[in-house]
């Protein structure tokens, strides 16, 4: 099986990233908490043995091609997330890719051990679901492009997952372990480490 992983980024620029957590926390800190989920992804996929490729939304910035410097990378197309997936998937499906595994950059506690579980399971599979508390998903691994699961969905809802389900039926899942993504203040909160490192580098008690 040849297999890839794509990587789901927004370019960290100010104003630009995780709105709703800016909202309570300012975009500054905010900016900084997002940089650390992307060192994080990172880490997580450094030693993996699939190919990685990046796609990215927003414009490119020196901080996140350094990052990210041994891999691929390509603007993200489509007018919501649902589209941009498809057309990433498709991408390179059509470049031979017949296992592929597509994660975002929101998870502070995703880790190569969970990557590595997710291409496993996909060998006896057809779809491999890593569940998000808040209703979506953090990782999805597919063998076939089936288009139905990136259409006619409320991106960023609690029933993004659900939805998605209903269009799996006729097909075996296998799940990871339930993850919690980082989009509001109550969320960093369940990741205290991080929110220590967000005082400490702000100089805050």
């Amino acid at each position: 099986m040849k297999s890839i992983l794509i990587v789901f980024a927004k370019t960290p620029i100010l104003g630009n990233v995780k709105s709703r957590l800016a909202d309570e926390l300012g975009e500054i800190k905010t900016l900084w908490v997002y940089k650390q989920l992307l060192k994080k992804t990172k880490i997580a996929i450094q030693s993996i043995q699939q190919n990685v490729v990046v796609y990215y939304l927003g414009d490119r910035t020196d901080f996140f091609d350094q990052l990210f410097l041994n891999c691929e990378k390509h603007p993200q197309e489509g007018i919501d997330l649902g589209e941009r997936m498809a057309n990433a998937i498709s991408t390179e499906f059509e470049k031979g890719f017949n296992q592929i595994i597509i994660i975002g950059t929101d998870m502070w506690d995703l880790n190569q051990e969970n990557i590595k579980k997710a291409f496993k399971d996909l060998n006896n599979s057809d779809i491999v679901i890593g569940p998000a508390s808040d209703g979506g998903y953090y990782l999805l691994g597919i063998k076939k492009m089936i288009p139905d699961i990136f259409q006619n969905k409320k991106w960023g809802s609690q029933t993004v997952l659900k939805e998605t389900l209903k269009d799996l039926k006729n097909y075996k899942v296998s799940f990871l372990k339930e993850k919690n993504d980082i989009d509001l203040l109550e969320d960093l909160k369940k990741h205290p480490n991080l929110l220590n490192k967000l005082k400490h580098h702000f100089n805050e008690k």
